[in-house]
């Protein structure tokens, strides 16, 4: 009797447990545009850059942006990469420099890879490493996943790269 009882909660306890998930996970709305998240991605990819730079005495500064449909297919983060060439030095030493730097700037040590730094100001994250085949220092940089209304599709929807500007140090 009482695996019938069970048999019978099962399906309202499995749709609870889902709604309970679906919560959790919930992506909502930005209470920005997707044009206001965009501009903060690349402030900060920006800054975490020239931060950088101006700590290794880096040159030759690149990076480009784009919008990407996060995993699953919901909901949408602007996304993008760099590059910059700095004097050869101690990299464990650079990396310090780098971070003290980049904290500097207002941003937050996330880091939890060894020979990465990554940084994070309210929800863009910006890493750095030390590429030995480039013998150069890449940068990645995204926003965390929302959904933005409809207003904003046509911007979201584009994949199309834009180069960040203002990366002379």
């Amino acid at each position: 009797m009482l695996a019938f009882r069970f048999q019978r909660a099962r399906p309202s306890l499995t749709l609870l447990g889902l709604a309970a998930l679906l919560a959790a996970c919930s992506l909502g709305r930005d209470e920005r545009s997707a044009q206001a998240t965009e501009q903060a991605a690349v402030d900060a990819a920006r800054d975490a850059m020239l931060a950088a730079a101006r700590a290794l005495r880096g040159t030759d500064l690149k990076a480009i942006g784009r919008w990407a449909s996060c995993p699953g297919g919901i909901g949408q983060r602007y996304v993008g990469g760099g590059s910059m060439k700095a004097p050869k030095g101690n990299i464990a030493g650079q990396l310090e420099a780098i971070r003290s730097a980049v904290a500097a700037a207002g941003f937050t040590d996330v880091t939890q890879v060894k020979e990465n730094v990554t940084m994070q100001r309210d929800d863009i994250s910006v890493n750095l490493n030390y590429n030995r085949v480039y013998e150069g220092w890449p940068l990645s940089f995204r926003s965390t996943c929302h959904t933005y209304p409809r207003a904003d599709a046509k911007r979201v929807k584009s994949s199309a790269n834009r180069e960040i500007e203002g990366l002379s140090p």
